[in-house]
């Protein structure tokens, strides 16, 4: 439990604070398990302060907390994209950097991939699907310029991340390494999408 601020926080840095905690307990106890007066004390405040600035409670909070780690992907994969570089190359730093990334950040997966099916909350699931859509449009970002239809272009692009995500699993689950998991994506997602004219 971190120690009760003794000084005032401006309430983006509370915001901050609370969210930081709440990802915490998140990552530990699941979306279910998690309380939020665990939050609170993990944060250092009471109960009614943390509603305070999440009015709705724990979803409003859980969705918060995937926002932040959705951020961070989202950079991570744009940093990695950046280079401008043959299709094929970006599509490979693309896969490499969702693969390390969550190979680094093991709970931003679970946070943001498996939990929310199981929450039970309609705001936190349509969160996890809008999150899936905002990862799928970086990757149709590299293949719109094919040129394929755009039925093409979603359904390939949305084909290759399902598999990503799915090799990321296997890694986490200890099932294969990281390397190959980077090696096995990335070869699956070219092949498909060379298949359907996308690279």
């Amino acid at each position: 439990m971190r120690e009760a601020q003794t000084q005032r926080l401006a309430p983006n840095e509370r915001r901050a604070l609370l969210v930081a905690a709440a990802e915490e307990i998140f990552a530990t106890r699941g979306y279910t398990q998690a309380g939020l007066a665990e939050v609170a004390a993990q944060a250092g405040v009471s109960k009614t302060l943390l509603y305070h600035y999440f009015p709705e409670g724990r979803p409003e909070l859980y969705r918060e907390v995937m926002d932040r780690l959705a951020g961070e992907v989202v950079a991570a994969v744009r940093a990695a994209t950046s280079t401008p570089t043959a299709p094929a190359d970006r599509l490979d730093r693309l896969v490499a950097a969702l693969v390390t990334h969550f190979t680094e950040r093991p709970s931003s997966y679970r946070l943001l991939i498996t939990e929310p099916w199981g929450s039970g909350e309609p705001s936190v699931v349509g969160q996890a699907v809008a999150i899936r859509a905002r990862l799928a449009r970086e990757l149709n970002t590299l293949l719109a310029p094919a040129g394929e239809a755009l039925a093409v272009t979603v359904g390939g692009g949305a084909a290759a991340l399902g598999a990503v995500l799915h090799v990321c699993e296997l890694q986490l689950a200890g099932q294969i390494t990281g390397e190959e998991a980077t090696d096995v994506a990335q070869r699956f997602v070219r092949g498909g999408l060379d298949a359907l004219g996308l690279i």
